[in-house]
């Protein structure tokens, strides 16, 4: 057997349990233990809490201290022992300090490790030049331009670097590497990079090497977190199990997590968290190499300590853009959400009828006092399939969650809303009662916003000790590929004059859906691929939009992955502006597989009854 680096991912995302890391330490047998924490909107709080230079959660200075105080100092002298080497992006806006709050750690207990710190990701100061000088152009989704906000407080610009330097940095020595905003995949490919010398021509590596790093960097979610066949995996949640890559040089791997922990390791796992979160699979963006999911496929080998084991491969590479995506953060105005619990007969209604009650008087109340209209609102009634639009199977639940969003230039208007959605309570329907804990606060609204820099313009650093050395990251073809419009899709069924039966997707398919600003993707894997044909046939890009049009308010364009038997859906403006700037309860799409999965779609029966040897 070559040579085998074993990389375990113990956060998903800042707030994701600290547990996970322990796990991995204690019992995953692995050469590095890696964690992603930074998203769109956490960089922007991480911004706003440096400028404050608060302690806390946060910590002082924009990074996140929970990694240094509840995973690397509990498990600090353990990874000196065993010789794990650490790599995660908690460094957030400030690499630097968490650097040295590490080095503050490791001399308090008397372990001697190297410690080394990447920055020049953060734009913040640079951006308005660089915007001046018309270095920077829009990003675009779809052929939809994301254009950049006019007038509005920058909070936060950074640049998502690459893997080359975390390799640098390991190359010098380091035995653990804080990054800011690199890619998510950058913590497991600089490793592959180092332990196996990869080149930077060496696409098809770096390709394989980006796909462990997508595979394993929202931790469970490869093993059994979020699986369409969640009972599957349940047993055990409360000791899931966190997912290795078993890497090689010729850039294959196997995904299992540790012995005798909870979820499920399975193709279905691994297939779902493949499709998460990608537009274009054949065209998947990065610093280092534009990667290729199409030609993926995945294999079922033996179990080892009675854990399975996935073998992924078939990555393909291209070369890189001379370009970096940038992530800004800017301040948008007041928004505030409140929520009443409403139960009895006609709990939606009654909850709709309150809501726009508080919304109509609210109003009259602001011409009053000479304050503008809202800007938007945004009444749910959850708990009546209200995510599911004209799909809703169930409107006359009889106890629903009233929420109340809305966004305000002026924060004393929305404060007045916050005082008026309780008396409701005595003054409306009967049968409400309290929702939030206490009466909701307008707090600032923060917008996310991306576009495109010349890599020429950054500096990036590696800081080990007192020595700091800046690597060249301006590599690539020059080249961004236009966006070509797909070929139409003719809606093909089953020959209705077979014998066939008509199932809801789920019986066919497994889903998973994420976002990307105000962009849902929703991959579509078959079961089997006997179902390939019939998914394709009938799960549309026109009929998915024309399925959850209340959700996908612009384009829907189908992508397809003929090695895992799978359906890539994007679609832009179906998030309500994205993240923290949308008023919907699910801002970020996660509900979108689980409405789709419920579609209709026919199959020959034949089929149906063959089901428990064709599922996985």
């Amino acid at each position: 057997m070559s040579k085998k680096v074993r990389i375990g991912c113990f956060s998903g995302f800042w707030g994701d349990t600290a547990t996970g890391a322990a796990q991995l330490v204690k019992g995953g047998d692995i050469d590095y233990l890696v964690g992603d924490y930074l998203a769109e909107v956490t960089m922007a709080i991480l911004a706003k809490m440096k400028k404050a230079k608060k302690k806390g959660g946060m910590g002082e200075g924009g990074y996140v201290r929970e990694f240094a105080v509840d995973v690397f100092s509990p498990l600090c002298k353990e990874l000196k022992a065993k010789g794990i080497k650490v790599v995660t992006n908690a460094g957030g806006m400030n690499p630097l300090a968490l650097k040295a709050l590490l080095e503050n750690i490791c001399q308090e207990q008397g372990v001697e490790m190297k410690i080394a710190a990447v920055t020049g990701d953060d734009l913040y100061e640079q951006f308005p030049q660089l915007l001046k000088a018309g270095k920077v152009s829009n990003f675009s989704i779809e052929g939809e331009v994301e254009s950049l906000p006019a007038s509005r407080p920058l909070m936060s610009s950074n640049a998502y670097i690459g893997s080359f330097p975390v390799a640098a940095a390991l190359d010098a020595g380091a035995e653990v590497v804080i990054t800011g905003r690199s890619v998510d995949s950058a913590f497991v490919l600089g490793p592959l990079i180092h332990e196996f010398s990869w080149e930077r021509d060496q696409y098809d590596l770096l390709a394989a090497g980006s796909v462990a790093g997508h595979v394993i960097e929202c931790g469970c979610h490869a093993t059994g977190g979020n699986f369409t066949d969640w009972t599957l995996s349940q047993p055990g949640w409360d000791n899931a199990g966190f997912p290795i890559a078993e890497c090689f040089s010729d850039g294959s791997f196997v995904l299992t997590k540790p012995p005798g922990t909870g979820g499920l390791v399975s193709r279905g796992t691994v297939s779902e968290q493949l499709v998460y979160e990608i537009h274009d699979p054949a065209n998947y963006f990065l610093p280092d190499v534009i990667v290729d999911f199409t030609e993926v496929t995945l294999e079922e080998l033996t179990p080892i300590d009675g854990e399975a084991r996935i073998l992924v491969k078939g990555a393909k590479g291209k070369p890189p853009t001379l370009l970096y995506k940038v992530s800004n953060t800017y301040l948008g105005p007041y928004k505030l959400s409140g929520s009443l619990l409403i139960a009895g007969k006609d709990a939606r209604a009654k909850g709709l009828a309150v809501g726009n009650a508080i919304i109509s008087k609210t109003r009259r109340m602001f011409k009053e006092r000479n304050f503008d209209d809202y800007l938007r609102v945004n009444i749910e009634a959850l708990g009546s399939e209200w995510l599911y639009g004209d799909q809703s199977r169930d409107t006359n639940s009889r106890e629903i969650v009233l929420r109340i969003s809305a966004t305000h230039k002026n924060r004393k208007a929305l404060q007045l809303l916050a005082k008026e959605i309780t008396p409701s309570a005595l003054a409306m329907a009967p049968g409400i009662t309290g929702g939030d804990a206490g009466r909701p606060q307008p707090s600032p609204q923060i917008l996310y916003h991306s576009c495109l820099i010349p890599k020429s313009n950054l500096s990036i650093k590696v800081h080990l000790g007192e020595s700091v050395s800046e690597i060249d990251e301006v590599h690539g073809n020059g080249q961004v590929l236009p966006y070509v419009s797909p070929p139409t899709e003719a809606e093909v069924f089953v020959d209705k004059s077979e014998d066939t039966i008509t199932v809801p997707l789920s019986t066919i398919a497994y889903g998973r859906s994420g976002d990307k600003g105000d962009v849902a993707n929703i991959g579509i894997v078959c079961r089997h691929a006997k179902f390939f044909s019939i998914v394709g046939a009938q799960v549309t890009a026109s009929r998915v939009h024309n399925y959850m049009p209340h959700l996908l308010k612009g384009i829907c364009t189908r992508y397809v992955l003929p090695g895992i038997t799978a359906y890539n859906f994007v679609c832009t403006k179906s998030l309500d502006s994205g993240g923290a700037s949308s008023l919907s309860m699910d801002r970020q799409g996660k509900c979108y597989a689980q409405i789709l999965l419920d579609l209709p779609v026919l199959i020959p029966r034949s089929l149906l009854a063959a089901s428990k040897f064709l599922f996985f």
